[in-house]
């Protein structure tokens, strides 16, 4: 099985920066021009990409896109995100893909967002800050003793850049007062995400009802609008009659632009 997820373990990897979207999208649109990994990232070092930027930082962003998604062992998902990118930084396209590949490697992240931030938005209690994740990982490390070891300073930069990083990616809004969004999810994305709970063996009823659509704030309602339109664009095959589900990947469809 392809391994997509990093879900065994938690890394607390994401105290440097952000989303980092419009770097990744940098990084990408390179890859889109023909540069290879290692090209990159010498030019990275050299200074001719993000030459504004000090050393440090470069080598660290690097760091940051290589661990999400160039370590993803699925050629696939790499052209994918690289055909996403020529939708612009901006687009949803790229952007909820980005997100997708994040959150699928980030357990802690994963986590906050299916629990925590579920519940609050169920509850329809939007307000959303810093405190909210640390009260989960104080949650999380009274029953979880196989936590990496973090100092305070780490863990203040891990709360606020779960908090940051989710708000770039749209899941949060505002400024002064944060609340909870639903994301702009590309049908190209949910196709992804169908796509990788059937390599992970799940099928039918059961794709329905995992709760990793929680990632886009999607219900079952939610789920089966969705599954309908794939089917529409004969990406999958999707019947449903009361609890009798019927769903089958078509032969992956190739990269499109545009799509909604």
């Amino acid at each position: 099985m392809i391994n997509i997820r990093e879900h065994d373990h938690y890394s607390f990897r994401n105290t440097i920066r952000a989303g980092c979207i419009h770097e990744c999208w940098l990084f990408f649109n390179e890859m889109a021009k023909g540069a290879g990994s290692e090209r990159i990232r010498r030019d990275l070092a050299d200074g001719a990409i993000l030459g504004k930027y000090a050393y440090s930082t470069r080598m660290a962003l690097w760091k940051i896109f290589r661990t999400r998604y160039l370590n993803i062992a699925d050629s696939w998902v790499q052209s994918e995100l690289i055909a996403a990118s020529q939708n612009g930084p901006e687009s949803p396209e790229f952007i909820s893909l980005l997100y997708l590949y994040f959150i699928l490697r980030d357990k802690l992240a994963f986590e906050f967002v299916v629990d925590a931030i579920w519940a609050k938005w169920l509850a329809h209690d939007l307000a959303i800050g810093s405190e909210d994740c640390s009260r989960f990982f104080e949650r999380l490390s009274q029953k979880t003793i196989s936590l990496p070891k973090i100092t305070h300073e780490s863990k203040g930069k891990l709360i606020r850049n779960t908090i940051s990083t989710l708000q770039d990616f749209g899941l949060v809004a505002g400024t002064k007062h944060r609340v909870i969004s639903r994301p702009t999810i590309a049908l190209r994305t949910a196709y992804h995400l169908v796509r990788l709970l059937n390599i992970e063996g799940l099928s039918g009823k059961e794709i329905v009802q995992t709760k990793d659509w929680r990632i886009f704030l999607w219900d079952q309602q939610d789920v089966s609008q969705m599954l309908a339109r794939l089917s529409q664009e004969k990406w999958i095959q999707y019947e449903r009659s009361g609890q009798i589900v019927l769903l089958q990947i078509a032969k992956e469809a190739q990269p499109a632009r545009g799509n909604p």
